[in-house]
């Protein structure tokens, strides 16, 4: 990848930035219309997590406190696109952020304790949390609080498939289970699935969950990883993978349509591949040394937080495990839009 100078960057964005308000349209294009953006949690309990922005022939790292003027805030958690908006959750700074996708200009922020993940279906925006056991409705356009939906438990990943919103329940303690939402009701099922439950990924219109499995450290006993299959409302969801060896991890199950991959040891993980209907994988694309997993137009982002303390890398590479591209990131990537 080729990267422009930190005074030619510099330079690209006070020319082309300079005109940007708070009120600009969302669809407006911008500077950061055609880069990829990178999610840098930062360091934890201190500093700030921060947006890389790349493409071919750019790189600007800490954009969005060049854009703004001020940081992100402690722990960047998760981001999603929607409506020409960003949607950004800051674990140790409680709060949601709202931000032009074009411009990376602020909009807004609201105030959620320990959010972790979020979803969008209309004019709302879910978020899930570590405070309480509830997920919390905001309105996409102003984060004003709407609405509220009991869980029973703390939340993590979200997503939205055949017009319902799918929670994993339980953070490192149980219970965990799956929990189907309705969106138009609020109304809430919860299904039997493994131990902490991770990341989703629709595969052929099918929709499947990745649980971790419980790890001790050595402290207890550990539970293996596992892959579910949601089969239906009434009839919840189905092992249909599990690795032999209890002590195995896994995490950010991600799709190409056909295949998942995932990294196969939570945190240090190397990047597996498995179809639906086979055993549990057991040979590896890639080294180890992953946080996060991404996959995206046949390109797995693999994203290597390194020391957690100082800055990390995004290595994409293609479906059988050849590097394409390596992108210098912030501290602790974990990431990315497209």
């Amino acid at each position: 990848m080729k990267k422009t100078s930190l005074f030619a960057v510099l330079g690209t964005i006070v020319g082309l930035g300079a005109g940007c308000t708070t009120d600009t349209p969302a669809g407006t294009s911008g500077v950061y219309t055609d880069l990829h953006l990178i999610l840098n949690e930062g360091p934890f309990g201190s500093g700030t997590g921060t947006i890389t922005a790349y493409n071919a022939d750019t790189l600007i790292q800490s954009a969005f406190a060049l854009e703004n003027g001020f940081p992100l805030g402690n722990v960047a958690q998760h981001m999603i696109e929607s409506d020409s908006m960003l949607y950004i959750a800051m674990n140790n700074s409680n709060t949601i952020h709202g931000v032009n996708r074009n411009t990376l200009k602020h909009s807004w922020s609201a105030t959620v304790e320990q959010p972790r993940y979020l979803a969008a279906d209309g004019n709302r925006l879910f978020v899930s949390n570590w405070k309480d056991s509830s997920i919390y409705v905001l309105d996409k356009t102003n984060g004003s609080l709407v609405d509220s939906i009991d869980m029973g438990h703390f939340t993590e990943q979200l997503t939205i498939y055949n017009n319902k919103l799918f929670v994993g329940v339980g953070t490192y303690e149980g219970p965990w289970s799956l929990a189907e939402i309705d969106l138009g009701t609020f109304d809430v099922k919860h299904h039997t699935v493994g131990d902490v439950p991770n990341s989703f990924a629709v595969i052929a219109n099918d929709l499947y969950l990745l649980c971790s499995g419980d790890e001790n450290w050595g402290i207890g006993d550990d539970t293996p990883a596992s892959i579910w299959k949601y089969e239906g409302s009434s009839s919840g969801a189905t092992e249909v993978a599990s690795p032999s060896n209890i002590g195995t991890h896994a995490i950010g199950l991600s799709t190409d349509g056909t295949d998942a991959y995932f990294l196969n040891a939570s945190y240090d993980g190397a990047i597996v591949k498995w179809t639906p209907g086979q055993n549990w994988p057991n040979s590896t694309l890639t080294l180890p040394g992953g946080y996060n997993l991404n996959a995206h137009n046949g390109n797995l982002y693999f994203f290597d937080a390194k020391d957690y303390a100082s800055s990390g890398e995004v290595r994409v590479y293609n479906t059988t495990g050849a590097v394409v591209e390596t992108v210098p990131a912030g501290v602790i990537p974990r990431q990315i839009i497209y």
